[in-house]
């Protein structure tokens, strides 16, 4: 199996792991307790946007793994990869900007957005030779 493909298939495997994590966000960070000091609207808003997250995730874990060859051989499906891939890098800097990256969680975090964005990155690299 080409590499590409595989990288396809790896990044819909980590997808669903994405998705599994922040569908239990709530229950890791305890949002019952964390949440109480937020007024409803943010409460709410922190809510609707972990799950709409977690759609995204199954989404994209739904695509790698059962279109991958689509998104390797059409345009669209190249640019669906890219943005895969640019949201990972995106998701990457943030957690530099906004989380102390020397804290084993966030290292090990970071490392976890870097192989998810390598998993839609290096497809691109490879469509580019």
């Amino acid at each position: 199996m080409e590499t590409a493909l595989i990288c396809l298939y790896v990044g819909g495997v980590l997808h669903i792991g994405w998705a599994v994590f922040h569908f239990f966000f709530p229950r890791i960070f305890k949002w019952q307790k964390a949440l109480e000091p937020l007024d409803s609207l943010n409460r709410s808003i922190m809510q609707v946007l972990n799950l709409c997250l977690t759609f995204y995730f199954v989404v994209a874990a739904y695509l790698s793994l059962v279109f991958a060859h689509d998104l390797l051989n059409t345009p669209l499906g190249r640019k669906l990869v890219a943005v895969f891939a640019a949201f990972w890098l995106l998701r990457l800097g943030l957690q530099q900007r906004f989380f102390r990256v020397v804290h084993p969680a966030s290292l090990l975090l970071s490392a976890a957005f870097l192989l998810t964005m390598l998993a839609y990155g290096i497809p691109l690299v490879i469509a580019g030779r």
